[in-house]
């Protein structure tokens, strides 16, 4: 069984749209919810984005089932101690629903870089940005384990954290340090699956892809390959603001 997920976008979005697309899914069959990490709506030429930890607080407030998550923590932006902070804080909100979604950060010439100029980041190579991911998640685990910084974490176990992962070397990053990784569809999605199937992965690691949705997609068609593939999470981004309606109807029709 090939589980279905949400990620609500922030871009241009308000946030009683993104509150009923998350009442939808808790009452509906979905895995989790999840909210990507951008602050500046210019990256895809909408007015503003959301920050997604205020949006996952709100969200734990009116949910009561669905796990909810970030996807991804941009690690070249988020140091690890103020990630686990904010993930922290949402745990005490929706106990035993958090997931840590973390990835390494834009490309220096993608379009999503241009949030790291904003702020001063600059962008390594991809070697650069895989060694600062490998690092942000061991500090992470040191954060939560008993001999980590004090004073950070109230005590909860570590959330399972997830990384987004585009390229084959990210991968096995994931399955070296991770608890699961999230793959985006491309056009090397078919050879990554047929990798991974062929890997030997921990016990317990999960195997999740992010695909796009628009009003009128066929969810069953996208899934039939995961469902092939063993993938164990079909995660489903939304845009609340551009069709409510139709994201409220494929949320209750998914089983």
């Amino acid at each position: 069984m090939v589980l279905t997920d949400l990620v609500i976008n922030p871009f241009g979005a308000h946030l009683a749209d993104m509150l009923a697309v998350a009442k939808a899914a808790d009452l509906a069959d979905v895995g989790a919810v999840w909210v990507s990490d951008h602050f500046s709506g210019n990256v895809v030429d909408a007015p503003w984005s959301r920050d997604p930890f205020v949006c996952l607080g709100a969200i734990a407030a009116v949910t009561e089932h669905v796990d909810l998550g970030v996807l991804v923590a941009n690690v070249t932006n988020r140091h690890a101690v103020q990630l686990a902070s904010g993930i922290n804080s949402l745990q005490s909100l929706a106990p035993g629903r958090v997931r840590l979604g973390i990835g390494s950060g834009a490309a220096p010439d993608s379009r999503f870089s241009a949030e790291h100029d904003m702020v001063g980041k600059q962008l390594g190579d991809l070697a650069t940005r895989q060694a600062m991911l490998i690092d942000t998640i061991g500090q992470l685990r040191r954060i939560w384990s008993a001999d980590g910084f004090d004073a950070v974490t109230d005590g909860a176990p570590m959330p399972p954290v997830i990384v987004g992962a585009s390229s084959w070397a990210t991968i096995e990053v994931a399955i070296e340090l991770s608890d699961g990784v999230n793959i985006r569809r491309t056009g090397r999605l078919a050879d990554q699956l047929e990798r991974l199937a062929a890997a030997d992965l921990p016990d317990g690691f999960e195997v999740s892809v992010l695909d796009f949705f628009a009003p009128g997609d066929d969810l069953g068609v996208r899934r039939s390959d995961l469902i092939e593939a063993g993938v164990d999470r079909h995660i489903v981004t939304m845009w609340p603001g551009r069709d409510l309606g139709a994201v409220q109807r494929l949320a209750a029709r998914i089983v």
